[in-house]
């Protein structure tokens, strides 16, 4: 039997349905580093720094703020934090012209890894800045934007030109127990950020300072049913055209989001949701939704595994469901060539990891991570942050003091709730659902055929 056509208000509903699903794919870690930025940068979101603040400290844009120790439970500005590390981050804006980025002597702290990580507004890891890129003097680098220009007394400097005006920098430096913290600082302090000659900063870009509504993870909010898509699918799509007109995105992209101007959604600062037709609004919303349920289901195998290990993080090209599901569950990621990342959510029997169970993990004397600069198994609680707990021990890695290894020189790593008699090798858990990451930096050629140690549950 012929089935009727659908009309045009259906028709152009059924449009706009595909393309808030495929806007929000393409948007969201966008939007997602634009928040960050918003939620870190504004004055009335500011903390206090010093030795007592949080790890994430916060400052205006163009200004480093560097987190006195390494992130612990209490820290919930970014989700999934190692625990091994200093950030030192800046929310960098090209559009007034260069900034200056000074990159400490390697040979002045031997021995310890840190990388000055750069991001595009997209959450492309575009360029990594270190031991393994820079003078062993150390250097000044000039960042510009896409159209900026160098100054004529800057000529001779390294130039890094970034793919967008807003750019992340997230440095990480390798800190070990609360001893090693100062030694850390003082590399920590030699990075510096300035205006370069003929900079002069205007303040922040229209999209950050006209963000509609407050800086809520878009993607938290629908999926974990905080807030209808109803309501969050209209500040998404009103954001994400603001940032649209300030990040273009790449030239190979420029198609795609032409496309999206068919349900209404321009890049264009001026932008409002009001001014759409309800059969666009209507499916807009439904898209959002679409999309929120596809970027939570990516990953999840048929079959579930004990780890999985990213094939590929921090530059994306054009795999943009992936970018997405990385900026959801680990914004900021590294180049794999800088660090590998595997992810468990299920043990051995493939059952999901709850800390209700004890569990073990054995790695063999002779077949430890494959890292040149360091390893670390970190817990996190099923809201993504860091578990707080008892004894303050939220990673385990080859660093890590106290660790009793067996006559054999293997080493088993306790996870669990209940605090066991030697806390020696325990790694704590919630109550209930968490999971792992494992972070190698510096990567042997081999890493991805590298198999990890599964997660056996033991009977009491």
């Amino acid at each position: 039997m012929t089935q009727p056509a659908p009309s045009l208000s259906e028709a152009r509903r059924a449009l706009a349905r595909s393309i808030g699903l495929a806007a929000f794919i393409y948007g969201y870690p966008l939007i997602e580093l634009y928040r960050t930025c918003r939620l870190q940068t504004d004055p009335q979101n500011q903390r206090r720094s010093g030795a007592s603040a949080g790890s994430d400290v916060r400052a205006p844009l163009n200004t480093l703020h560097h987190a006195p120790r390494p992130s612990t439970g209490e820290d919930r500005d970014v989700v999934t934090p190692a625990n091994d590390l200093l950030y030192t981050m800046a929310w960098v804006y090209l559009g007034d012209g260069p900034m200056l980025l000074t990159v400490p002597s390697p040979a002045r702290h031997p021995g310890r890894y840190f990388v000055l990580p750069l991001y595009d507004a997209y959450t492309e890891n575009f360029e990594n800045l270190g031991p393994r890129t820079c003078k062993p003097e150390g250097e000044v680098v000039v960042l510009v934007g896409p159209d900026g220009t160098v100054p004529e007394s800057l000529q001779g400097h390294r130039v890094v030109r970034c793919p967008t005006n807003l750019v992340w920098l997230i440095g990480r430096i390798l800190a070990g127990d609360e001893s090693d913290w100062p030694a850390a600082r003082a590399l920590q302090s030699e990075i510096r950020l300035a205006p370069a000659p003929g900079t002069v900063l205007q303040g922040p870009p229209a999209a950050l300072a006209n963000w509609v509504g407050e800086p809520v993870d878009a993607m938290a909010a629908a999926f974990e049913n905080e807030e209808p898509a109803a309501q969050v699918a209209p500040r998404f799509f009103a954001n994400l055209c603001h940032v649209l007109a300030e990040a273009p995105g790449r030239v190979e992209d420029r198609g795609l989001v032409a496309w999206f101007a068919q349900a209404g959604l321009l890049p264009d600062a001026g932008f409002a949701w009001e001014s759409l037709e309800e059969p666009l609004r209507e499916g807009l919303i439904e898209g959002f939704a679409d999309g929120v349920m596809a970027v939570a289901a990516v990953g999840r195998n048929r079959r579930p595994k004990p780890w999985t290990m990213t094939p590929s993080t921090g530059r994306y090209g054009s795999e943009f469901l992936g970018r997405a599901r990385t900026a959801y569950l680990g914004l900021g990621a590294l180049a794999t060539s800088e660090a590998v990342y595997a992810v468990s959510h299920y043990d051995a029997s493939q059952e999901p990891l709850d800390g209700s169970r004890r569990y073990v993990m054995r790695f063999e004397a002779d077949d430890m991570p494959p890292a040149d600069a360091f390893w670390s198994v970190t817990l996190y609680d099923s809201d993504r942050f860091l578990y707080p707990n008892e004894i303050r021990r939220h990673a385990v890695g080859d660093r890590t003091p106290g660790l009793q290894r067996a006559a054999d020189g293997s080493l088993t790593l306790e996870l669990n709730h209940a605090r066991p008699a030697d806390t020696a090798n325990w790694l704590p858990a919630p109550a209930g659902r968490f999971y792992l990451i494992l972070r190698m930096y510096y990567p042997r050629d081999g890493v991805q055929s590298w198999r990890i140690p599964e997660l056996r549950p033991l009977q009491d």
